[in-house]
């Protein structure tokens, strides 16, 4: 009996864009998992249809021979949305149908529920039938949280659902003491700063609470006094840059609540950028309607706050005990990330 994971070619040693995917291949293969390594085909979005459809084939013969490797017993692990433009990947159900008639096992890992963060309805309804194909197919599935997990069963998927609570952050070695850097009120954001991802960025009240932006795409030329761009980094030299008191997670286009489809996506997901905060021993800020929310306060590593306004009040207003507490508990916390631990620990609950 094998344990086998779909692994895309080069993955193991990019970083931008793919850091989430390539901590789960890495911890996969630590635990004696074997790697079915297949193209990346997804090579930019701005493609035409017909370079789209000429991957087909390739795809296809990829498909076809991981069904004929896979024998009754094994276990096939794949991380869903698969690295390949949505419509084309549909082609691998059939292929999956077949693995299930030999008599081995899937598994499937969730990254994103697209359905959840669209806005046009017909693009919505779409990936939500895409989905039911891939999650029913699967004998167990990893979600992000608890509340992912109860959409799932509200979805009507019944097989054992498993949850992850807050992704890794491969890094080595142990978070350095970095209290001369958190003297400041200073908030760190990172990520994509455009106005339609991040637009809340662009109307920051001028207040004693600075900020450290860090990503791509960012409008320089309307940050408030208090705000400034330290550059964009990749995700393996992001910990080594990052400086703040707190790491700001947060989306949409207001201040006054994580809005609009990225925002309403957070009531969801685990924010990648909640674990890179933590890797780096940074306390979170994070929207107190959001689905990691719950974690955030049961372990004491940041603080969940209603409005910006509000994070600003409590963060002044925290005395210098308050913030070590959660200074130390988010260090902890980073450790376990920067070791893989959260996977590892879901890894050793399947019955495989």
């Amino acid at each position: 009996m094998g344990k086998y994971c779909i692994v895309e070619n080069g993955l193991l040693e990019q970083h931008a864009g793919s850091k989430a995917r390539c901590d789960v291949a890495q911890i996969l293969l630590r635990h004696g998992w074997i790697p079915i390594y297949v193209k990346p085909l997804k090579v930019r979005y701005n493609v035409s249809y017909l370079e789209r459809i000429r991957v087909i084939p390739n795809f296809v013969t990829e498909w076809r021979n991981i069904s004929k490797k896979l024998e009754r017993g094994d276990t096939l692990l794949i991380q869903y949305p698969l690295d390949m433009y949505p419509k084309v990947a549909m082609t691998a159900m059939k292929y999956l149908y077949e693995i299930k008639k030999k008599g081995a096992k899937i598994g499937i890992i969730i990254h994103d529920i697209d359905s959840l963060r669209m806005e046009n309805e017909d693009e919505r309804k779409w990936y939500n039938q895409a989905e039911h194909k891939f999650f029913s197919a699967a004998d167990w599935i990893i979600a992000h949280n608890p509340v992912m997990e109860d959409y799932l069963r509200k979805e009507g998927f019944q097989m054992p659902i498993y949850s992850l609570e807050i992704f890794d952050y491969l890094e080595k070695g142990k978070i350095e003491d970095m209290e001369d850097n958190c003297q400041e009120n200073i908030v760190t954001i990172a990520g994509n700063l455009s106005k339609e991802k991040a637009g809340y960025i662009y109307k920051i009240p001028e207040n004693a609470v600075r900020y450290n932006l860090y990503g791509p795409n960012l409008e320089e030329r309307e940050l408030g006094k208090n705000i400034e761009y330290k550059g964009s980094f990749q995700p393996d030299v992001l910990p080594k840059v990052l400086n703040g008191k707190f790491g700001l997670v947060w989306d949409g286009d207001s201040i006054d609540k994580c809005a609009g489809q990225y925002g309403e996506y957070m009531r969801y997901n685990n924010p990648h950028k909640t674990s890179l905060y933590l890797a780096c021993g940074i306390p979170v800020v994070v929207w107190n309607k959001a689905a990691i929310a719950d974690f955030i306060e049961k372990k004491r590593i940041g603080i969940t706050v209603g409005s910006l306004n509000e994070m600003s009040d409590i963060i002044e207003n925290m005395s210098d005990g308050q913030y070590k507490e959660l200074k130390k508990n988010a260090v902890i916390m980073g450790d376990r990330l920067r070791e893989g631990q959260m996977l590892s620990r879901v890894l050793e609950k399947l019955d495989i």
